[in-house]
């Protein structure tokens, strides 16, 4: 797989987190007064999320004109050749409407179809999580130095700390994935609604020893995916598979391959 070399990797980081910071200003002034509508899915969208793709969406063509983008908002496509960039401007936005902290942007790099560069950007909690392949996860609050992180070590399912997004509407219980997702509750050591984003940026630094979300698009796994493998975890989807990652439409990430067999075995056998 092609990978940024480690002086691209430097010359990134600081553009990304930059244009991270233009974002906030939009995300973070419409926080506690957010208007949500209903998109074609179901989701919820706000102005914020529009506003702050259009922006990154500008930032990334003028840095990178060469490289296509795809996100969640405005679209674009998956490309299994070349350079792509994903953006989810605001993934948790059901958070994010009503004031609570738990959401974060992603962006990632795609090259030939794999992501090689993937940022969990925390705006309400001013924090960074990002990686790339090869290089490392690493870690920074707001006007710190970063610092690499890795997952915890291996803990059973029946002791495992475990995040997982919480069960927004009933309709979420009907969807594939969604039943086998929620028996794993009395399974395991420790469940915590953390959801989104978040609960991966925690399980890199080994707050968290797995996190499980039965419903991720391309934008949301291209981001998760290199920092989880960075900081030493594994990831899947559901049922195991690895392939063409960012193509899954779950994940389980785990900080062992031991245990997100585990989990992967319960949700999908029910032992």
């Amino acid at each position: 797989m092609t990978r940024l070399s480690a002086r691209e990797f430097r010359v990134l980081v600081p553009r990304i987190r930059a244009l991270l910071k233009e974002s906030d200003a939009i995300v973070l002034r419409c926080l506690h007064r957010a208007r949500a509508s209903r998109k074609s899915d179901g989701s919820e969208v706000t102005p914020a999320d529009r506003g702050a793709e259009r922006l990154l969406r500008r930032g990334l063509t003028r840095l990178w004109p060469a490289d296509a983008v795809l996100g969640e908002e405005y679209g674009g496509a998956l490309n299994r050749r070349d350079r792509c960039w994903l953006i989810d401007p605001i993934d948790g936005t059901s958070s994010y409407v009503i004031g609570m902290p738990m959401f974060g942007s992603l962006l990632s790099l795609l090259i030939d179809g794999e992501p090689v560069f993937g940022c969990i950007h925390l705006p309400a909690l001013r924090e960074t999580t990002f990686a790339a392949s090869g290089l490392g996860c690493w870690y920074a609050r707001e006007g710190g130095r970063a610092r690499r992180v890795r997952v915890a070590g291996f803990r059973p399912l029946s002791q495992a700390k475990v995040g997982m997004t919480s069960i927004k509407e009933h309709a979420w219980l009907r969807k594939p994935g969604a039943p086998e997702v929620s028996a794993l509750a009395p399974k395991v050591g420790r469940l915590r609604m953390v959801g989104d984003c978040v609960q991966y940026a925690l399980l890199c630094r080994g707050v968290l020893d797995a996190a499980v979300d039965p419903f991720m698009r391309p934008w949301d796994i291209g981001a998760v995916a290199p920092c989880v493998l960075e900081a030493g975890g594994s990831i899947s989807d559901l049922q195991g598979g690895t392939a063409r990652i960012v193509e899954r439409s779950s994940i389980v990430a785990a900080s062992t391959d031991r245990l997100r067999r585990q989990i992967c075995r319960a949700a999908t056998t029910g032992d």
